[in-house]
């Protein structure tokens, strides 16, 4: 499987369960829908300098579309052993990508 790795921006980040309770409070961490996901993605990128959100769309509980590219949450320890999310590109979609130009 190859991976996608955006050009233009840093999307690489991880978020602890704590930290989405903290930072997050509406979201279970544990059971994350299809709204969550987008939420904790666009928290992570806005953190970021530099970060221009130029579309985003819903997917599903693992996934959602963010400028064009796919990105899953994907479980992992992150901070000090801890469990979270990492944020993992798996696809781009050249329609969404003419969409945004």
């Amino acid at each position: 499987m190859s991976v996608v790795v955006p050009e233009d921006f840093d999307y690489s980040a991880s978020i602890s369960f704590l930290e989405i309770r903290d930072q997050l409070p509406a979201i279970d961490p544990e059971s994350l829908g299809v709204q969550d996901v987008l939420a904790i993605l666009l928290h992570l990128f806005h953190q970021k300098p530099g970060f221009v959100d130029r579309g985003h769309d819903l997917n599903n509980t693992e996934t959602a579309w963010v400028n064009a590219y796919l990105f899953r949450l994907r479980p992992a320890s992150v901070d000090q052993g801890l469990e979270g999310y990492v944020v993992e590109c798996i696809g781009s979609s050249v329609d969404r990508m003419a969409e945004l130009m």
